[in-house]
């Protein structure tokens, strides 16, 4: 690491963040709805008792035709590591349907590069979980579905109109299912780039709604379809307590964003080789993975805490 920590230490060290003063306007007089990307605003929308009707109608939607949830009841959310100093896993919103088959719903801000590694990491922990402790156990599971919201793109090298990607254990030989009871769908919002009139599909609404409620300044045509959604996204029916909450949320995500493309542009201004940045952001990612303190991160590759928080 300290090879690294030379060579952008002068650079990134006094990295500050200029705020525009445009930016931030009230949510509620820019566009009737909260923009459903931001964290607080996304585990508000799915992840509350009170929106259980939201996740739900979502989930239906992501898989019709292979399940039909009548009910959903949500489970823990954190699983420390099971030996001490070994890394936990905290996710966005974990559910079971009538059946106990498992739901994990993330949404992905950023870039990782091992994010199919992680998701499969957590994963692990809803099979693991399932284990019976004290007692004989013929290893029988439920199935665990993880569905993942990207905001920017994963999956190198496939085409761009593929925004969806519905992954299974399969036998590659016979190419068909090995195990039914892991499955994986990722959802690349930045490639679905359908206008208002060209969504079809119910799901189509979702991702359309999902990538966009945060722009819109008018409901869309299909929003008495999704009123569910809509209604739980409303500026108008959160409480001045939670309105503030979304505010510093979204504050705080357009901070982390802004001093990331500001280090990242004056770096490269200065001249400091791409590689070199990307190599501190994977250096950062690892000790991030493994439990480090972010003021030891920011020690050993001179990002700035702000560029860390974001990753």
């Amino acid at each position: 690491m300290k090879k690294y920590q030379d060579k952008l230490e002068d650079i990134l060290a006094d990295t500050t963040v200029a705020e525009s003063a445009g930016e931030y306007i009230n949510a509620e007089e820019r566009n009737p709805f909260i923009n459903p990307l931001v964290d607080w605003a996304f585990k508000r929308i799915f992840a509350s008792e009170a929106n259980k009707g939201v996740a739900k109608a979502f989930l239906n939607e992501v898989l019709r035709g292979r399940r039909e949830i009548v009910s959903i009841a949500y489970g823990k959310n954190e699983y420390p590591g099971e030996i001490k100093g070994k890394r936990g896993a905290v996710l966005d919103f974990v559910c079971k349907d009538q059946d106990g088959v498992s739901f994990l719903v993330e949404l992905q801000r950023q870039e990782q590069p091992y994010f199919k590694d992680r998701s499969l990491f957590y994963a692990s922990r809803l099979i693991s979980d399932q284990g019976s402790k004290g007692k004989d156990w013929n290893y029988e599971l439920k199935a665990v579905y993880v569905i993942c919201l990207l905001e920017k793109s994963s999956f190198l090298g496939t085409a761009e109109e593929m925004y969806l990607h519905d992954v299974s254990l399969i036998n590659t030989r016979a190419g068909a299912i090995f195990n039914d009871k892991l499955h994986f769908v990722y959802i690349e919002l930045d490639k679905f780039n359908k206008t208002e009139s060209m969504v079809e599909t119910g799901l189509d609404k979702w991702i359309y709604s999902l990538k966009n409620a945060g722009k819109m300044t008018t409901e869309p045509v299909f929003a008495e379809e999704m009123n569910v959604f809509f209604e739980s996204a409303r500026c108008a029916n959160l409480t001045k307590e939670e309105l503030d909450m979304y505010r510093t949320a979204q504050e705080e995500q357009w901070d982390n964003q802004n001093a990331f493309n500001f280090a990242t542009e004056k770096a490269m201004k200065a001249g400091l080789e791409k590689g070199a940045l990307t190599k501190a952001i994977e250096i950062a990612l690892e000790l991030l993975k493994e439990g480090i303190d972010i003021e030891q991160i920011a020690k050993y590759t001179k990002l700035s805490k702000a560029q860390i928080l974001a990753l």
